[in-house]
């Protein structure tokens, strides 16, 4: 296999991988990857048959293979845990689905697994999100109404507002602890608002008293779920992170079910965040490892 790195030029061949599976999470979405390819050094090898695609953090590590055809799933494992085998890796594949978990026990193969709780990506209902409707969305609803009630604001669509949005993202990162994670995160976020046609991104920006303080960047992967790949506030301005989920949704979430705000990473912060906003479900992924 000829593992080689992302670029702009790989997607025409992801989507031909990836086009016909309605995926829910975001594994496999180029955009994601592509945001995060020099974060984790992600490369990818394809066959005629097959889509591979190898991750580095601590670790070399690689997810489940994509097969064009179904019936060809065992060569396509055989394939990658051959090559895994040659070059002296682990025989371990990372984010693997429920689904994909039962292929892997059809197939065959003797293996073990486990939850791995910090990568389960978070599905809600575009329905409950886009009106923090229910006793359980209270305490959003309060926060969305009170940042209408103190703060003269306006909507724009990202297109109308791209050079604003990463003066906020320049300031978000200059304010943080400017960790890796974060400035790679800034240098996708620049990357999507210069070729957001080209990553099929939309999203709003909110600006208070004339000055953005808050954008999101998403994108509709299928008629069943839109991905949130972004979301920035002024942590100040009480109530706007709640209104940048809520009004994103009654903007772009017509006629879709769910909406994915990815996972937590393990982050105690991130995770009370996403949990607070009453997740349908946690798309589980785990950890197998072939004997």
């Amino acid at each position: 296999m000829n593992f080689k790195p992302l670029d702009m030029d790989s997607k025409k061949l992801f989507d031909q991988f990836l086009n016909p599976y309605p995926f829910l999470v975001s594994t496999y979405n180029f955009t994601n990857l592509f945001i995060w390819r020099n974060a984790q050094n992600i490369q990818y090898a394809h066959t005629d048959h097959a889509l591979y695609i190898m991750k580095e953090k601590e670790n070399t590590y690689f997810i489940p293979p994509i097969c064009k055809d179904k019936t060809k799933g065992k060569e396509c494992y055989d394939s990658l845990l051959s090559f895994m085998d040659a070059k002296g890796f682990e025989k371990v594949l990372r984010d693997v689905s429920k689904s994909q978990l039962e292929e892997i026990r059809q197939l065959g193969y003797e293996f073990s697994y486990e939850s791995d709780r910090d990568s389960a990506e978070y599905i809600y209902s575009v329905e409950s999100m886009s009106s923090f409707s229910g006793k359980d969305l209270h305490s959003k609803r309060n926060h969305f109404n009170n940042f209408i009630r103190y703060n003269q604001y306006t909507i724009k669509h990202i297109e109308e507002s791209k050079e604003e949005c990463l003066a906020l993202a320049l300031k978000w990162y200059e304010d943080s602890n400017q960790s890796d994670a974060l400035r790679h995160e800034l240098t996708g976020i620049r990357t999507l608002l210069e070729h957001q046609e080209f990553f099929n991104i939309v999203g709003i920006s909110v600006f208070v008293d004339d000055i953005c303080q808050g954008f999101s960047l998403l994108e509709v992967l299928n008629e069943d779920v839109i991905l949130n790949h972004i979301e920035k506030a002024d942590r100040r301005i009480s109530g706007l992170y709640a209104f940048l989920a809520r009004t994103s949704m009654e903007y772009f979430g017509a006629g879709i079910r769910y909406t994915n705000r990815e996972q937590d990473m393990g982050i105690p912060g991130l995770r009370k965040s996403k949990e607070s906003y009453m997740p349908e479900f946690l798309e589980e992924k785990f950890i197998v490892t072939f004997h």
